[in-house]
């Protein structure tokens, strides 16, 4: 009789784990389908993975879903100095629109690479950026865009778009024009979202 009552609650306990946990989630399945990647405007650019300001690893792939904005920058460029100095306006510009302003270091002051870490300290420092200033150098760079990133001038920005995709390049700065580039995305946005 003792056997007979304490087997449902043994099978009970037993068996906590054949009905799934309703705090469990299916792994999402990725974005990022694609194989093949270019540095040509309309394709997926390649990943990469470099170190920030604070030693982390960031991805560009992990920031699918955002618009991005990579700004290819040395130390010791004037108008990437002016960049810098307006990165943040960018940010605080466009905080709820979800754009990132990504720096990338490719140079120090004397044209070594790749830039030393007190180097993107000074820098991130210097003109309060908040947002990751990698360590890049110039392996990362091709002028003919056919296994790197096709940086001729200093600044080049590239500008990825939500699903990943290279929507513009631009080559020197202009705060003015950037900030159209953004806000025409983001009014083709809105447009193709309406119903």
């Amino acid at each position: 009789m003792f056997k007979k009552s304490i087997l449902p609650i043994l099978l009970m306990l037993g068996c906590g784990s054949c009905n799934p946990d309703e705090s469990e989630t299916a792994e999402e399945i990725s974005p990022i389908t694609w194989e093949e990647c270019s540095y040509e405007v309309g394709d997926h650019p390649c990943d990469f993975t470099l170190k920030d300001q604070d030693g982390n690893d960031w991805t560009l792939y992990d920031s699918y879903g955002s618009i991005i904005i990579l700004d290819f920058s040395t130390e010791w460029c004037g108008y990437c100095q002016l960049a810098a100095s307006e990165s943040e306006t960018f940010r605080a510009q466009y905080i709820n629109d979800d754009v990132l302003y990504i720096t990338i270091m490719i140079e120090d002051r004397y044209g070594d690479s790749p830039p030393a870490e007190d180097i993107i300290d000074y820098w991130v420092e210097y003109f309060g950026i908040t947002e990751p200033v990698l360590s890049g150098d110039r392996t990362m760079l091709d002028s003919t865009g056919e296994t790197g990133w096709p940086v001729a001038a200093w600044p080049t920005f590239f500008i990825v778009n939500r699903d990943m995709t290279l929507h513009e390049k631009m080559q020197g700065y202009s705060g003015a024009t950037l900030m159209t580039i953004i806000d025409g995305m983001l009014v083709e946005e809105s447009t193709t979202s309406d119903p």
